[in-house]
């Protein structure tokens, strides 16, 4: 990790490609120095990183630049700030946060499908949605504008950095407001990196649960993402194929029942449905329709279900077998 990191972006309004930048900039270094400025303050000297201005390989604005940078593989989404700092500084980002290296290739993938993609599209004024709609000629412009409209419903996170910006009748400082932006980028960053590389510590042990399944059931003794694994696997691995069912320890006490689905794009393509009859049933009502006594309750929808004990969700099983 490096000691201090001087780091020049431009001023006034900011936006979600420099925030985050910025805020992956600080994972790299024990502390940075943060200059924001216009095209006349842009340092000449050595020992600066410029982004999102200034022209150089990590500005995204010129059309030379556009041209040079491309778009993300197999999108036509243009790189903007986030991306570009990201497309070049990941091992460092990487390495300072004590990542295994085996991982890195799947790291830079899934953080740039999970979290970058979205944020540098917005800053290019880039919508995929839009995009695609164009390669379907059949639809009319009317349907158009009401995929566009209900695909732009979702809150989105360069919404939420956006909000930080000062209002136009507030007297508060861009810089601190931009500041407070990057803490804030910078917990999300940390929290997504998190999860992607528990979910790649998880895989080792979800496979050998796989390993050890039988019966159409799958038992963790702890839980641990479980879904993508056995989806992937289940492309040639026989025995993810045949799990029906995962049994875990749940989250606030107790175990849980999982159907697992044949379909991982539709949520409701159970292999193998639990019993219509408990959808949306709890505790006494629960017990009563299915027998099983210390259960506690099934989701209306069905696809998870929960008693107090790991034999009692064998028995759920069993049941739902029949």
């Amino acid at each position: 990790m490096r000691k201090t990191l001087n780091l020049f972006t431009h001023d006034g309004l900011f936006h979600a490609d420099e925030v985050f930048a910025t805020a992956m900039f600080s994972l790299m270094a024990e502390d940075i120095n943060v200059v924001r400025g216009g095209d006349a303050d842009v340092p000449q000297e050595g020992g600066w990183i410029i982004y999102d201005i200034g022209g150089g390989e990590l500005d995204h604005h010129t059309p030379e630049n556009k041209e040079a940078n491309g778009t993300h593989p197999g999108t036509d989404i243009p790189y903007a700030a986030f991306g570009l700092v990201w497309k070049k500084y990941y091992e460092e980002v990487l390495e300072a946060l004590d990542c295994p290296p085996r991982y890195f290739s799947q790291v830079y993938r899934r953080l740039e499908t999970s979290l970058i993609l979205g944020i540098d599209a917005a800053d290019n004024g880039y919508d995929p949605a839009a995009g695609l709609l164009e390669t379907m000629p059949n639809i009319t412009a009317d349907q158009k504008k009401q995929i566009i409209y209900t695909a732009k419903t979702a809150m989105s996170v360069s919404q939420v950095i956006k909000d930080f910006n000062p209002p136009w009748n507030s007297s508060m400082d861009y810089f601190n407001a931009f500041m407070d932006a990057v803490s804030f980028a910078k917990d999300i960053l940390l929290n997504r990196i998190d999860s992607i590389i528990s979910s790649l510590d998880a895989r080792d042990y979800v496979l050998q649960c796989i390993a050890y399944s039988s019966n159409h059931i799958m038992i963790m003794d702890e839980f641990a993402p479980w879904e993508g694994v056995i989806y992937s696997q289940s492309d040639f691995d026989p025995k993810a194929r045949d799990i029906w069912y995962v049994i875990s320890p749940a989250l606030r006490g107790g175990w849980n029942i999982q159907c697992v689905l044949e379909n991982s794009d539709d949520r409701t393509s159970y292999r193998k449905p639990l019993p219509k009859s408990w959808y949306g049933l709890r505790s006494q009502e629960l017990q009563q329709v299915s027998g099983i006594s210390d259960a506690i309750f099934c989701h209306v929808s069905g696809f998870v279900a929960g008693c107090k004990s790991q034999s009692g969700v064998l028995q759920m099983a069993a049941e739902a077998m029949k």
